[in-house]
């Protein structure tokens, strides 16, 4: 409770007045701050007689207690510029009973401030300054409830601590901090700092998306910049990594591996080789019984190889048993298994390759077509084809090829079409089964070229895998491709080979030999 003086003309008043917090009025944890102050006074002219008429009261909060001449203009408006002025004010019209009494609710005519805009140091020094005139004079009358009047650097009442105040510095009697039972504080982002991120849990399942609300995704990532996310599809219903997983524990698959059923390489009946990854970059194949030129030979199962590292390993059986290389023999018989892809330390891919049906009578045949090809035809398709061809043969690497050249300073390019029979023994193409030899006078493709293209024997295109478009390299270089998809290869039908060369400025494109690679199976005698 304060008691102060102030004059308002030739009276003389006295003013008691006591600062109540109102309860809070909207929803909130019972220890959120009150919205409004409850201002209770007692008015008494100089001769302890109550005043009874309208006044009006102005009220402001600033951040010291001494009131100087610039925090008033000249039209007695508060100056909301000055240094020391805290950012809030408000005017009420009162009437005091007939003893004096009036009770006003600070907060109520203009929303009192947000205390987390203020700092430390003004939350320690706020002061309640309270000015008093008849509500029909100019704001030039009010005065100042002096709450000091033998001092003149004291002219404003604290904002004192009271009971919300005393629980909002805590909340519930916690404070900020990273021990245990202290308030977390976000950081820059609203995101917790390491520090405060907790090391363990006891609660033994963390819960993404508990409310179901996520559509097409639930992704966990790490980084901002890194960004690596383990997501979760929920469309296909599988995990997805956006990078490299290196597991150092056994992984037990039930389902596909790109879609191969890796049950199928058990020790099922007829199945009887295994391939699996150990500790150092080894394979073992389970034992079984296997058959090279006619011979079998039963295998215990009690050998492995050592894999390299950085690099793609072919294990097969020959007739000295289980072997490892960089490629498969050319030279002697043998039944692939698989081809094994290190990387890093690791083994990153194993395909099957075994034949799990085999008959002696398959043998692979290759067909090779050197320059001038039987059944070729050559064709320009109307758009930029002033050049020359030519047979051509080199000295250095014995090779023949077709040179393509233009004198144009813009390409130029022309068709080589090939017209290839399958055989009447066709079963299926070997691994590869097209390889093309080619060479140009510069590496620049803006400046030679070659593509290739396949159709079938329905006329279709054939989806090629290889090197098949740009080619252009100053050496003798081979590519070999292979067909993907469902092509269809009719025995004793033709399919088609066309090669697209182009050159300008006098550069050059070499064709060199075609070769095709195919099994077929042999007549019985």
């Amino acid at each position: 409770m304060m008691r102060t003086f102030i004059r308002i003309g030739s009276a003389l008043l006295a003013c008691t007045a006591v600062l109540l917090l109102l309860p809070v009025i909207s929803a909130g944890a019972a220890t959120t701050g009150p919205q409004k102050i409850i201002y209770d006074a007692h008015l008494l002219d100089s001769s302890d007689n109550a005043v009874t008429t309208a006044h009006s009261v102005r009220f402001s909060w600033w951040t010291s207690a001494d009131f100087v001449d610039g925090d008033v203009t000249a039209t007695g408006s508060i100056d909301v510029g000055a240094a020391e002025y805290a950012s809030w004010q408000e005017v009420h019209t009162v009437t005091p009973d007939s003893n004096g009494y009036f009770t006003v609710e600070l907060g109520s005519g203009t929303a009192l401030p947000d205390l987390s805009s203020y700092t430390t140091a003004q939350l320690g020094s706020l002061f309640l300054q309270v000015e008093v005139k008849s509500s029909g004079d100019a704001n030039t009358a009010y005065e100042l409830l002096d709450q000091n009047s033998t001092d003149d650097t004291v002219d404003r009442s604290p904002i004192d601590v009271v009971p919300f105040a005393l629980n909002a510095d805590l909340l519930d009697q916690r404070d900020t901090g990273t021990s245990s039972g202290s308030i977390p504080v976000l950081g820059s982002g609203g995101l917790l700092g390491e520090g405060l991120i907790p090391s363990g849990t006891n609660r033994n399942e963390f819960v993404l998306d508990a409310d179901d609300s996520a559509g097409d995704s639930i992704a966990l990532q790490f980084g901002t910049s890194l960004s690596k996310k383990i997501t979760y599809d929920i469309t296909n219903g599988r995990f997805n990594f956006n990078d490299d997983a290196r597991i150092q524990g056994n992984l037990t698959v039930t389902g596909l591996i790109n879609g191969v059923d890796i049950t199928s390489l058990t020790e099922a009946a007829g199945t009887q080789l295994k391939v699996s990854s150990g500790a150092g970059l080894t394979v073992s194949i389970a034992g079984g019984s296997y058959r090279v030129n006619s011979a079998i030979t039963n295998y215990d199962g009690s050998g492995s190889v050592n894999l390299s590292d950085q690099a793609t390993n072919y294990l097969f059986f020959t007739s000295t048993g289980l072997t490892i290389g960089s490629a498969f023999p050319t030279d002697k018989s043998f039944i692939p298994l698989a081809s094994v892809t290190a990387t890093g330390g690791s083994i990153t891919s194993v395909a099957d390759l075994r034949v799990l049906s085999s008959d002696d009578r398959e043998h692979a045949v290759q067909q090779v077509f050197q320059p001038e090809y039987a059944n070729t035809t050559f064709q320009g398709d109307a758009t930029n084809n002033v050049g020359q061809l030519y047979a051509e043969h080199d000295n250095t690497s014995k090779n023949n090829y077709y040179l393509w050249t233009s004198s144009i300073t813009s390409l130029q390019d022309y068709d080589v079409i090939v017209r290839i029979a399958v055989p009447v023994d066709y079963i299926r193409w070997a691994r590869n089964p097209l390889s093309i030899t080619y060479r140009s006078t510069s590496a620049d493709t803006t400046n030679n070229k070659m593509d290739i293209s396949v159709f079938d024997t329905n006329g279709s295109p054939v989806t090629l895998s290889g090197s098949t478009t740009e080619l252009a390299n100053t050496s003798w270089t081979t590519s070999n491709i292979a067909f993907e998809g469902t092509p269809t290869w009719t025995p004793e039908q033709d399919f088609l080979i066309k090669f697209k060369l182009y050159a300008k400025d006098d550069f050059q494109m070499h064709l060199g030999a075609l070769k095709m690679k195919h099994v077929e199976l042999l007549q019985s005698p």
